[in-house]
């Protein structure tokens, strides 16, 4: 939450939305507890608005990766651009969960979506913890795999991943 408040601090945006891993905390804290699934996740990716380029190089300056903020704390926030919504499930602000006045977290299954979408090793162990943990069920991440648009065969490819997560 301390870095939510810096971020608030330093942008005074109308709105804030902590996507990735770092989402999952707003509905699961003990996910980023030792041993958790997102222990070692050290950023949290927000998408801020309004954002321009000046603002998101002042937040990389105060928060960002490798600033004084993080080596101090041990954790940094990344801001995304806004085309990063065009990767999301079509629905997906219906989803969020509120955190504060202007600060919403994605959805935990919309969240398994991308993460199933993007494909890396580490993506894929939080999928499978949050399946194996009942956080989400095989039908919600279905549901929102059905909102993203992809290819063909990108979508068999991600609908393989999520199979092989499913069976025991």
């Amino acid at each position: 939450m301390h870095l939510l408040q810096v971020v608030d601090a330093l942008t005074q945006a109308q709105a804030v939305t902590v996507l990735g891993s770092a989402a999952l905390l707003a509905e699961f804290p003990r996910f980023g507890e030792p041993g958790g699934p997102i222990a070692m996740t050290r950023d949290a990716d927000l998408l801020v608005s309004p954002c321009d380029e000046q603002l998101a190089g002042l937040v990389h300056e105060a928060v960002g990766e490798g600033s004084l903020f993080d080596q101090r704390h041990g954790y940094h926030a990344d801001l995304l651009r806004p085309g990063i919504a065009d990767t999301l499930p079509g629905s997906w602000s219906s989803r969020t969960r509120l955190l504060a006045s202007n600060w919403r977290a994605l959805s935990a299954q919309d969240v398994a979506a991308v993460k199933l979408r993007v494909g890396r090793e580490k993506d894929l162990e939080v999928v499978a913890a949050l399946l194996t943990s009942g956080a989400v069920t095989r039908d919600a991440v279905l549901a929102s795999l059905a909102e993203i648009s992809m290819g063909e065969k990108e979508l068999h490819a991600v609908l393989r991943r999520l199979g092989a997560l499913c069976t025991p």
